[in-house]
């Protein structure tokens, strides 16, 4: 990849990764803080779904901002609130003050979700759109990794509070080096083009990739955010084993990212669209059936874990490639109407499985995710076609 490319992709996904470390860094100290506040599992589980529902609420205003603010200064705004609600979290006397902290920082998170995509789409040609969010995935897939292990690492020397503090710290950090190299203008932006969002919701094609990739990642966030309750209430483990899952899978994530631009030239985007899709809902539909048909062991959840973000790692770089394959006055938007869907999705699995986490199974996990990657899967099955 040309240095000019790599020049964009590595400060954008540094403050993608700021933005990440506000739930992975977080998810280890769910427990305690249940426990610290004395609050029930799912208002526990609700400071999750919250951070997320914020990070949805914020995608339309931050479509709006990348064309009239530009990425750069839409990372200053939303990496100063960052760390403002970071400080706020730190500090929260009860849960509900918690609550509305967490919505006003996943809020704060969601310019660097619209702003990543958006610059790479608009910068690189189509395959190498691929490539490029595909190593920007690489990138930031570390973070599900070393986030969780991170945090869990400093559950043994401070308690949840301190979570929000080393967040807060590392994002102060950060944010000056990542507004330097931010550009000021979205390559090839011309205001002349229609870019609202009735104009995207008229384009099929957009519309179908985008809600399948929305399903689809729904079910990896919905899993991401209930392993933590799931690997103690269903399997009798710690924080070692979410740490296993995360790290494990992340690898192999990267692994698989690592092919997915040669898979996306082999097969063409839209195939590499539904090979992924459909092999979630293959090994979806396995676990639900391991988990109705006797005690699963953790070995099996791992596995299944690892297998789906493999598939995510095909299918993921070229559903954004596809999907924002618009003039750059419609891709901030595209990318904002995206992240919505994601979170949206995200955000209800969470809560809709909260109420099953205390059960010894993890059958209802694997019901909802194999009802969101069926539809992901349909929605791609034929490939959609550009508008005539």
């Amino acid at each position: 990849m040309a240095p000019t490319a790599l020049r964009t992709i590595l400060p954008l996904s540094l403050v993608t990764c700021t933005s990440m470390l506000a739930m992975d860094l977080y998810l280890p100290a769910v427990p305690s803080l249940q426990g610290a506040l004395g609050i029930s599992v799912p208002l526990a589980q609700a400071t999750v779904a919250v951070f997320l529902a914020g990070l949805a609420a914020s995608q339309l205003l931050w479509g709006v901002a990348l064309n009239r603010l530009g990425p750069r200064r839409c990372v200053l705004v939303g990496g100063g609130l960052l760390v403002a609600t970071s400080v706020g979290c730190a500090l929260a006397p009860d849960i509900a003050w918690l609550l509305a902290m967490r919505f006003i920082q996943g809020a704060a998170a969601g310019a660097a979700a619209v702003v990543a995509p958006s610059v790479v789409r608009a910068t690189l040609g189509d395959h190498d759109a691929v490539r490029g969010l595909a190593a920007i995935s690489m990138i930031e897939s570390a973070v599900p990794a070393a986030g969780p292990v991170l945090g869990a690492a400093l559950l043994l020397v401070t308690d949840w509070r301190g979570t929000f503090w080393v967040l807060a710290a590392v994002t102060f950090a950060v944010l000056p080096f990542v507004v330097k190299v931010s550009p000021k203008v979205l390559p090839g932006l011309d205001h002349t083009v229609p870019s609202g969002y009735g104009t995207l919701l008229r384009h099929g094609k957009f519309v179908r990739i985008a809600l399948s990739q929305a399903l689809c990642m729904g079910a990896l966030l919905t899993f991401v955010a209930s392993a933590p309750q799931l690997v103690v209430n269903a399997f009798g483990l710690g924080n070692a084993a979410f740490a296993t899952l995360q790290v494990l899978s992340v690898a192999t994530f990267m692994a698989a990212a690592s092919q997915s631009g040669r898979i996306s030239k082999a097969v063409g985007a839209p195939r590499a669209i539904q090979i992924g899709a459909g092999l979630h809902v293959v090994l979806c539909a396995l676990l639900l059936a391991a988990s109705l048909a006797g005690t699963l062991p953790f070995a099996a959840l791992l596995l299944f874990w690892c297998a789906f973000c493999g598939a995510l790692a095909v299918r993921g770089p070229a559903s954004f490639s596809e999907a924002l394959s618009l003039p750059p006055s419609q891709m901030g938007r595209a990318s904002a109407l995206m992240m919505l869907a994601i979170l949206l999705a995200g955000a209800v699995g969470t809560q809709a499985v909260a109420p099953f986490l205390a059960g010894p199974s993890p059958a209802p996990l694997a019901l909802a995710m194999l009802l969101m990657c069926g539809m992901a899967s349909a929605l791609v099955t034929p490939a959609p076609r550009p508008p005539a």
